[in-house]
């Protein structure tokens, strides 16, 4: 019988310390995923020219500097910059006779919005670049290589930083690019953006500047960004719904918790039953009591239930339907969209979130039927 007990204790801790770790996992790359809820990601399927984008970047600008430097989201567009990515792409190093292949971002905007704590190379600045550790190594055999030169299509750039990253990025604003033909392109009669250029005056950017990452304001919905960006620009955006992506990778974290208390209570309620005398009774209720309060004030402040998941009137029933397509659609498009480099830090954050919590839940659910058949046996 000491075999046995000592068998369901010792696979109780084994579930218990692998449902910890993977919850730890999945909590810390659940984290990584909030530290981006600041921001907006757009897609456009109809990408904008080079000249377009530098247009749009200067509009608002110039109307930021007439409202005062406002950035509500209703005066003025908040911060935003217009990026793409061309795979594999070739740079080199003429002094080293070395040369290395990398993705190549092109940015109109500013770059702190794709990488964090870099400002540089500003949206001005057409000689400057930045490269991450892999293609600096690659490169120079150093990431000690801010101010050296590369090249890239026979144009000379200036790495400003180098940046962490083991994926090959090299990375500059899209404007250095343009003048190289007749450009045509940019706004129309009519005010709105993103005609092709004309003639043959079509450069490198042309065709990949398909996304907006854009700074989000808190009272601003996703829906609110995007019909903004087409209100001043003309140009229909489609919303990547990462803020879905937080909520299922926010639930899966949740799990270990709850799944944890109901245990618990369960717990809790057979020892009330087993108790004969009521001042103990009355200690096991208040201890139940207590973790339920305590459980609810944990999640009243962890869940947070976005305006446009709640219908305006109580008897729209067609909301729910409409909204389960919106999200659906909103899926498919994560899921279809081109992928670039960038995205593989919420796709992987959001894989692992995903994962190890449901991984994690399933270590816990048996450990609370072992934890309940070791105590009884007490």
């Amino acid at each position: 019988m000491k075999m046995k007990k000592y068998a369901k204790f010792a696979i109780a801790a084994a579930l218990a310390g692998v449902g910890i770790f993977l919850f730890y996992l999945s909590a810390a790359s659940w984290g990584r995923m909030l530290l981006a809820k600041d921001r907006a990601l757009l897609y456009l399927s109809q990408p904008l020219n080079v000249q377009a984008a530098e247009e749009a970047v200067e509009k608002s600008g110039e109307e930021k500097q007439t409202d005062g430097g406002q950035e509500d989201g209703t005066k003025t567009m908040p911060t935003f910059c217009i990026w793409g990515q061309k795979d594999a792409v070739e740079i080199a190093n003429a002094n080293l006779h070395r040369s290395a292949q990398a993705d190549a971002i092109l940015m109109c905007g500013n770059p702190e919005l794709l990488f964090e704590d870099c400002r540089l190379p500003g949206s001005e600045d057409k000689q400057g670049c930045l490269l991450d550790e892999k293609a600096a190594w690659e490169l120079f055999g150093s990431s000690e290589v801010v101010g050296k030169e590369v090249s890239y299509e026979g144009k000379p750039y200036f790495i400003r930083k180098v940046i962490p990253g083991k994926e090959g990025i090299f990375a500059f604003q899209a404007g250095s690019l343009w003048g190289s033909g007749n450009m045509e392109g940019g706004q129309t009669e009519n005010g709105t953006y993103g005609e092709e250029p004309q003639g043959e005056g079509q450069h490198g950017g042309d065709g990949v500047l398909n996304r907006i990452t854009m700074q989000k304001p808190e009272e601003k919905s996703l829906q609110d960004l995007a019909a903004l960006w087409d209100y001043k620009y003309g140009v229909s955006a489609e919303i990547l719904d990462l803020q879905l992506l937080r909520g299922i990778g926010g639930f899966c974290v949740l799990l270990v918790p709850l799944t944890s208390c109901v245990y618990f209570l369960w717990y809790l309620c057979r020892q009330y039953r087993n108790q004969q005398q009521l001042v103990w009774k009355a200690v096991v209720a208040a201890l139940g009591l207590m973790m339920a309060a305590c459980f609810f004030v944990l999640l009243k402040g962890y869940v947070h239930i976005p305006d446009d998941y709640i219908p305006t009137r109580w008897s729209d029933f067609s909301f729910w339907s409409q909204l389960w397509r919106q999200k659906w659609e909103a899926l498919r498009m994560l899921g279809q969209m081109p992928k670039s480099t960038l995205d593989s830090g919420w796709m992987g954050a959001f894989a692992q979130t995903l994962g190890c919590g449901i991984f994690a839940e399933m270590a816990v659910l048996p450990l609370g039927f072992f934890c309940m058949d070791f105590t009884s046996e007490l």
